[in-house]
């Protein structure tokens, strides 16, 4: 028993005089084999060695400037002529003449067929002799009259016979108008289905005349647009074998919904002065929402989503800075900011997953020009 006691009172003195040995080496008080006692001072009262700083991570960044932003929308389309007609007889009749040429633009009034009409004339030519020779009959009467030499009702009777046939003549030139079929409104014919000397039924289809100036063009887009888009909002229409695309607005829509597509369907009006587009056309439909003159624009790749927002990450003095923004319209390769950001910042769009905010960064490619819309 005193043995052990022993023991363990040898091992604690040997613990004490270890450390004071440490604490003395420590001091400068005493020095290893071979060292002398001033390199051991240094050694035990220089600063640990100070470790390296972190490398800079290589990255590409932006400069923000304000630009225009439009906000659009890209259907497909059709072209549909904006008034399109059948000609045709209202009153049966023999074709005499066919005073247009097939595929040629006529104005509004010009002629187009000419049915025959010498009965009508004839019968015309009688009337006017009848009427002349009523009026002349009234006139004498209207003299006798005045001087009581005929009572009021012979004077009347007369007056009524000239008054008859004046309408005769009129009933009659109604007649010969519509044997002259003339264009409603100006456009291009199409084919001519008749001949000179054919008989031509009412209804009977003779041309067809087409307005292509302006071009309507019809399209739907989504419901969820129906309160975005309304008559004036302008539109871009893109034909494939046209080099330019042509403009105009939104004039009309449709007042329902369809519930089978979900879709709404629209019609616009634009410019097709030189008739290049036909009718039927394809066509695709760029239909701008909503214009900005000068608003944020970062690229979509800069935008790092977040629980609760998105930020951005912003080079500052050789650091990065995480910045929270909002944002707005997206495009394909763009992105609109509306809150976080000012002109002028240069924002990192490459090699974001590998910084935090305040690692250093090093800017190898600085774009200061944003490619356009």
């Amino acid at each position: 028993m005193n043995r052990k006691r022993l023991a363990r009172i040898r091992a604690v003195l040997l613990v004490l005089v270890i450390v004071l040995l440490a604490v003395m080496y420590q001091r400068g008080i005493l020095s290893l084999p071979g060292e002398s006692r001033e390199n051991a001072i240094e050694s035990a009262t220089s600063p640990p060695a100070a470790t390296a700083p972190p490398q800079a991570t290589p990255v590409k960044a932006t400069v923000v400037s304000l630009r225009s932003l439009g906000e659009e929308i890209n259907v497909s389309g059709s072209a549909v002529a904006s008034d399109e007609v059948t000609i045709s007889a209202e009153v049966p009749g023999t074709i005499a003449e066919i005073a247009f040429r097939e595929g040629t633009v006529v104005n509004k009034g010009d002629l187009l067929i000419r049915l025959d009409n010498t009965e009508l004339k004839a019968q015309l030519d009688r009337l006017r002799v009848q009427a002349n020779l009523n009026k002349k009959i009234a006139d004498r009467l209207k003299g006798l009259y005045d001087r009581q030499g005929v009572s009021l009702q012979d004077y009347e009777v007369a007056v009524a016979e000239h008054e008859k046939s004046l309408a005769e003549i009129a009933v009659v030139e109604t007649q010969l108008a519509k044997r002259e079929i003339r264009a409603p409104f100006r456009g291009k014919l199409g084919l001519k289905q008749v001949s000179v000397g054919a008989y031509a039924a009412p209804g009977a289809p003779i041309v067809s005349l087409v307005s292509y100036d302006p071009l309507k063009v019809e399209f739907s887009v989504p419901e969820k647009y129906s309160t975005r888009i309304g008559p004036g909002t302008p539109v871009s229409v893109e034909v494939g074998y046209l080099e330019k695309s042509l403009t105009g607005k939104v004039e009309a829509s449709d007042p329902v919904i369809d519930p089978a597509t979900r879709t709404w369907k629209l019609r616009a009006a634009v410019s097709n002065p030189d008739g290049k587009v036909l009718p039927g056309a394809f066509a695709r439909v760029l239909v701008r929402l909503q214009e900005f003159e000068a608003t944020v624009v970062v690229p979509t790749e800069a935008i790092i989503p977040e629980l609760g927002g998105k930020k951005v990450f912003v080079a500052k003095e050789g650091f990065a800075r995480a910045v929270s923004v909002t944002t707005g319209i997206r495009q394909e390769s763009m992105i609109q900011i509306t809150g976080g950001l000012e002109e002028g910042d240069t924002v990192i769009t490459t090699g974001i997953l590998q910084i935090r905010d305040g690692s250093p960064v090093d800017i190898t490619e600085l774009v200061t020009n944003l490619p356009g819309n």
